[in-house]
Formats: structure tokens, C-alpha cells, sequence
């Protein structure tokens, strides 16, 4: 090959290149929007109510003496917890999770009515929580797990 030729054909892998960079540029971006939009086919979860579930926390209540009134005293405490799910629709646990030290828990779920239920140990009983998911919205709750004072 003649010089000339070389750095014409240099030139144009280089714009070959550069255009395969540039296409690249645009669509990897696309692409990994479209998957992070996306939630994985399972129980309890559609990716058309990708944004939609119960989020919450588990509190040991109540754990100052229930003189007077209770309800108007900050009685409660976060605590560790395993939180199952349920579709009342189906009857069936659509999620199983663990709470944080913190009590707090979030799941994702699809449109629906659900009861959720906590196991805390040491205590005698967690009173489970009807709850009704609309899409694409979070449904905060509160699960109650009684210690027994009195």
C-alpha cells in the first residue's frame, strides 16, 4: 500500500470506531435504564408495580409499665424480627424477610390485600396487620409484638 492510501484507510477505521463508540455511548445507558426498572418475575412482585409493597418497622410493646395511659407515652421499642407475608387472596406467603437492628423492613409487592405477621423471640406474641397495597405506592405499618408488662 502506498502511504496516501494507509492514512486514508487509517482515518476511516478510525471514524468506524469512533461511530461504534458513539452508537455504544447511546445505547448502553438505554439499556441499563430499561433493567433497572425492571423487578424480577416471583412471588408478590410485577414489574408493573415495580414501586408498590409494605414497608415498616417491628416494635417490642410495650416496654414501660401501661399505668395510665399507654398509648400516649412512647411505650415501644424497634427490635429484630423475621416478617412473613401473606396474599389473603391466595392464602399464601409471598415473602419472607429480616428486619434490620433497627426493626425496619420493606418488601416488595404487587397490588393487593396481605397480611403481615412478625416472629420476635422472647415474646409471646406479634399481632399480625391487614394491609392493602395500591400500585406504585409503599403502605407503612407498624407491627405490634405484645412483651407481656403489665
Amino acid at each position: 500500500m502506498f502511504p496516501r492510501h494507509r492514512r486514508i484507510a487509517r482515518r476511516r477505521l478510525t471514524g468506524a470506531l469512533l461511530a461504534l463508540l458513539a452508537l455504544l455511548a447511546l445505547t448502553v445507558p438505554v439499556a441499563l435504564a430499561a433493567c433497572s426498572q425492571a423487578v424480577p418475575d416471583g412471588p408478590g412482585s410485577t414489574s408493573a408495580d415495580a414501586r408498590s409493597g409494605v414497608k415498616g418497622v417491628v416494635v417490642r410493646w410495650p416496654t414501660c409499665p401501661v399505668e395510665g395511659a399507654p398509648e400516649s407515652r412512647d411505650c415501644g421499642k424497634a427490635t429484630e424480627a423475621t416478617v412473613r407475608v401473606r396474599d389473603r387472596s391466595s392464602d399464601t406467603e409471598v415473602a419472607t424477610v429480616r428486619t434490620g437492628p433497627d426493626g425496619r423492613f420493606r418488601v416488595l409487592l404487587r397490588a393487593g390485600a396481605y397480611e403481615v405477621r412478625a416472629q420476635v423471640s422472647g415474646t409471646a406474641r406479634c399481632t399480625p396487620v391487614d394491609v392493602t397495597v395500591a400500585p406504585g405506592v409503599y403502605t407503612e405499618i407498624t407491627v405490634r409484638c405484645d412483651t407481656g408488662i403489665r
